[in-house]
């Protein structure tokens, strides 16, 4: 087994495994994981690997939304 650490956005979206997955675009960084015939998905926020790909989650928060209070 292979863990992959390589950011998800630094991929091109052909490289990504289930290209389709709302995973890929969700603010908590997916860890990959490569076997010599699967890759599976973690997510540090459910602390599992779901079924992929995921059309849906109530977890998922977009990677680009920025949660923090205005300066004041």
């Amino acid at each position: 087994m292979v863990e992959d650490d390589r950011d998800p956005e630094s991929e091109q979206q052909g490289d990504r495994p289930f290209p389709e997955s709302l995973c890929h675009g969700c603010a908590a960084p997916p860890r990959y994981i490569r076997t010599e015939r699967s890759v599976f998905i973690h997510c540090p926020i459910l602390k599992r690997y779901p079924p992929q790909p995921v059309w849906s989650c109530d977890e998922f928060v977009p990677a680009n939304h920025v949660d923090s209070k205005p300066a004041e």
